[in-house]
């Protein structure tokens, strides 16, 4: 087991997004991996699907969330399911930050633009 605190954990800074990937593969969790993310206000990660399933936990600010042509109102509570190569984006309408956790149940995690080119990420 380990303990670790997530101010330990240094966060990987992408523009207008702070990332913080709390299990992976690397720390020895095989099957699935936790991101803590904080998107500026005005802010949006790019639109992307990943190879797995992901279920995404807001706990701060407002946004939306982009796919299959609808935007779904995110906030504090809410939870949102994402089945495998479902596009998305999640984007910051609010005058803060919008944080949240995304668990996905793969790790690594393969995540890709639009036209299924992979997305580098710096974590």
């Amino acid at each position: 087991m380990q303990v670790r605190h997530i101010d330990t954990i240094a966060p990987v800074a992408l523009p207008g997004i702070e990332h913080r990937t709390l299990a992976n593969r690397a720390a020895g969790i095989a099957s699935f991996e936790v991101w803590q993310q904080a998107l500026a206000q005005g802010t949006a990660t790019p639109l992307h699907r990943h190879d797995c399933e992901e279920v995404i936990v807001f706990t701060g600010g407002h946004g939306v969330m982009r796919h299959a042509g609808r935007e779904v109102p995110c906030g504090p509570g809410t939870v949102l399911l994402c089945a495998p190569n479902e596009l998305h984006q999640i984007v910051n309408t609010g005058d803060a930050a919008l944080t949240l956790y995304g668990i996905l149940s793969a790790s690594p995690v393969p995540v890709m633009d639009a036209d299924g080119n992979p997305i580098p990420l710096p974590w």
